[in-house]
């Protein structure tokens, strides 16, 4: 809350928040002041979207806000357009700015998205159901169920389905419903944002446009991700749920397939419509059921036996180790410095014994053959199986399911170490 002096002054001038006005000479919103930060300094929202705070010295009020912060559209529907239906599950894409109660606040009505996405409500019929709200690094697994589990209820009753979705752990969400809506005869955009609907780079509207374009001009069924394709607003790509990657923190086409070519592509300025894709004439399957319990260990210098005894003492079900290079860790001691290196070697296959233990790379591209040195051929000796072309990600997801179809370890592995829907590649190939 602002101090009461500036209260004060801002009533003096007939300025509230939403108002457009200029401080300092800098131009912008007018923010709320949260429970935090000084009362003195005024929040600014830019026209760029970024929020500063001003001393205010000089301040003069633009213009007042009009916008009440109540949707007056009358949501119309067409039986000439297709119906599409978008699933929240929270994050930026489906999120407005709101100058009364300060930063975004969740958009879910369909009023709200033709608000916010009037482009793409001219194409189409928008309809809205909430799955959840949250930001994505606090998704759990339970709630990949959760959706698959309303997709399948929904499937038959929309042209195509939009699943909003936050970036950060998109490409799990992405990984776990191919695998637990195998063949589905639906298409599902997995779409998110890397900046938010009140700046001026947003990427949410487009993402939104070109992922319901290709849903509703091409025969795609089964799911997808709609993001950039270059930082530009041109092309947006459609990428392979089981193999994309999130690889920057907040660059617009932070997305690559790993290992693995794209769907399709929609270019948003010509309206072009490229397809990269084959459809299976396999019947459709849903198998939800997951084991959680599942660990995670990374490889690195210094690594130390404790760790491998860490996860004995969890009797996790399976564990994932992100090894080095074609799929090692450091089991071969060769001075004084590396003779713990035998006790990991020693409690790497004691772990084995009750736990499903997979080796994938931290490389990322390529594929993990551990039959090339010692070191792997040591670890697979110890009881530990590949990830083959599958990158960490998507090995801890693929186990998860692959503990929960089955109650034996060894017909676990066997599952595992099959291509189910897309998530191993039977050869990689070097794109330079």
């Amino acid at each position: 809350m602002y101090s009461e002096n500036i209260q004060q002054l801002l009533e003096n001038k007939n300025i509230e928040t939403g108002d457009r006005i200029q401080v300092n000479g800098r131009k912008g919103r007018l923010m709320p002041k949260p429970g935090t930060g000084d009362p003195e300094i005024l929040n600014l929202k830019l026209d760029s979207g970024y929020n500063i705070g001003l001393e205010p010295e000089e301040i003069e009020l633009i213009e007042k806000n009009e916008d009440s912060g109540e949707l007056d559209i009358d949501l119309k529907h067409s039986e000439n357009k297709p119906n599409i239906l978008v699933l929240h599950t929270g994050g930026t894409i489906a999120s407005r700015v709101s100058y009364e109660e300060g930063g975004v606040k969740p958009a879910f009505d369909p009023e709200d998205l033709v608000q916010m996405y009037p482009e793409l409500a001219e194409e189409v019929n928008l309809h809205s159901e909430v799955v959840a709200q949250m930001l994505s690094e606090d998704m759990e697994p339970g709630h990949w169920q959760d959706i698959a589990e309303t997709i399948d209820e929904v499937k038959d009753d929309y042209d195509g389905i939009i699943l909003g979705h936050g970036t950060d752990t998109m490409s799990w969400t992405g990984a776990g419903l191919s695998l637990m809506l195998q063949n589905l005869d639906t298409g599902v955009m997995i779409v998110g944002s890397q900046r938010s609907s009140d700046r001026p780079s947003t990427d949410a509207k487009m993402n939104m446009y070109c992922a319901s374009r290709f849903l509703t001009e091409t025969d795609f069924t089964g799911f997808g991700v709609c993001m950039h394709e270059t930082s530009s607003d041109d092309t947006c790509n459609i990428l392979p749920p089981q193999k994309v990657r999130k690889m920057h923190t907040s660059k617009r086409d932070a997305f690559k397939p790993i290992n693995a070519e794209k769907l399709g592509s929609v270019n948003y300025q010509t309206g072009r419509i490229e397809t990269n894709f084959d459809q299976d004439d396999e019947e459709y399957e849903k198998n939800t059921e997951l084991d959680e319990e599942v660990g995670v260990l990374k490889v690195r210098p210094g690594m130390k036996p404790k760790e491998i005894e860490f996860l004995i003492e969890q009797d996790y079900s399976g564990v994932v180790i992100e090894g080095t290079g074609l799929g090692h860790m450091p089991v071969n001691a060769f001075d004084e410095k590396t003779q713990h290196h035998e006790d990991i070697l020693e409690k790497l296959e004691k772990l084995s014994e009750d736990t499903v233990v997979v080796l994938a790379s931290q490389c990322l591209d390529g594929r993990t053959d551990m039959n090339v040195y010692d070191a792997g051929i040591k670890i697979q000796d110890a009881g530990v199986i590949e990830s083959q072309d599958m990158h960490p990600e998507l090995a801890y997801v693929k186990l998860m399911w692959s503990l929960g179809q089955t109650d034996s370890m060894e017909d676990a592995k066997e599952v595992f170490q099959e291509n189910v829907n897309g998530e191993i590649s039977d050869r990689s190939m070097y794109e330079g």
